[in-house]
């Protein structure tokens, strides 16, 4: 029953079984009303097939000062729930509702309860259970993802290195990855920061490797209010522009109905530590303070919603390999 309802309900705990090396981690971005504390916290594990490196952490990025913090526990300090998304890390507590922190470490201490509301979550069907679609009953991937909560509202204080911060009336995001290994080469943004606007975007392309060949993986959506238009591979949506210049990336997506522009300014950000054959040995530059601007629109031209996104997310990872990759591939 364990391996039929994870499939189904990918915000749980995956890696139950695994003995290889596996990674598996989830993104909370908590943002405050003021847009002044910017955090993403990243519990998870990381397991090694020799049991040398096996461990629990908690990573955390301070957009506000671009500082990074990687907190390491014992795997034994690591628990979860069979049936839902619960996991507990040390003191440390997580869920679709709710994250608990009681860190303590040589850079940064963080203690307080965040719970969260009014929240929008991904919808499911029977074929396609996440994100992915129907790429979720692929196997052998190295990598799979999901969106847990597209939005939120937040309330609680945290307190970080004895200063109290309150995030109540803020915005929250939650989304995961799981498997072996980040891809060699991706683009990623998300915001759900429009103003008094109710919308939430997030885009993720990346070179695919699987069985010995490589694929175009495209999984993106905008939601507004309460609809939700997706742009990915299994929908047959195409980037029609792609191009990254001076800190300013361009993409457009189309299918035979529906146009999205966007416009993301990349902005200055901390060195996160990523999996690479289920070890954390790699490193990549995330920004959580960049702008984006949207334009979506009919095919013929009529817009549908245009407006501009603060505090983006944004990682371009191998960027020549990126851009060279997407772009021939997606004809």
């Amino acid at each position: 029953m364990y391996l039929i309802k994870k499939l189904y309900h990918p915000e749980n705990f995956q890696g139950k079984y695994k003995k290889t090396n596996y990674f598996e981690g989830w993104y909370f971005k908590n943002i405050d009303k003021k847009r002044e504390n910017v955090l993403a916290v990243i519990p998870g594990i990381s397991l090694d097939t020799e049991r040398l490196d096996n461990h629990a952490f908690i990573q955390v990025l301070d957009a506000k000062n671009c500082k990074v913090s990687y907190i390491r526990y014992n795997i034994s300090e690591f628990k979860f729930d069979n049936n839902k998304f619960q996991i507990q890390i040390g003191d440390n507590f997580f869920s679709r509702k709710e994250m608990r922190l009681n860190i303590e470490d040589d850079n940064i201490n963080i203690l307080g309860h965040l719970s969260f509301s009014n929240i929008i979550r991904y919808p499911k069907t029977l074929t396609h259970p996440g994100i992915m679609g129907p790429y979720s009953f692929v196997p052998f991937m190295e990598c799979y993802h999901g969106i847990i909560n597209i939005h939120h509202d937040i309330s609680g204080q945290l307190n970080i290195s004895e200063k109290e911060i309150d995030f109540s009336h803020g915005y929250g995001y939650i989304e995961k990855d799981w498997g072996k290994s980040f891809p060699e080469s991706w683009i990623w943004f998300q915001s759900n920061h429009f103003g008094l606007d109710d919308v939430t975007i997030m885009f993720s392309a990346a070179k695919i490797p699987w069985i010995g060949r490589s694929f175009l993986g495209l999984i993106s959506f905008i939601r507004i209010k309460d609809k939700i238009f997706h742009f990915s591979t299994y929908t047959r949506a195409k980037i029609s522009k792609l191009d990254y210049k001076d800190n300013n990336l361009r993409v457009a997506l189309e299918d035979k109905k529906y146009r999205l522009e966007m416009h993301v300014t990349n902005s200055k950000g901390g060195i996160l530590k990523a999996p690479q054959n289920g070890l954390m040995h790699r490193e990549i530059l995330e920004s959580i303070d960049a702008t984006i601007g949207v334009k979506f629109s009919y095919i013929n031209g009529k817009i549908i919603y245009q407006g501009e996104g603060k505090n983006t997310g944004f990682e371009i990872v191998n960027e020549a390999e990126a851009l060279d990759s997407l772009w021939k591939m997606k004809k």
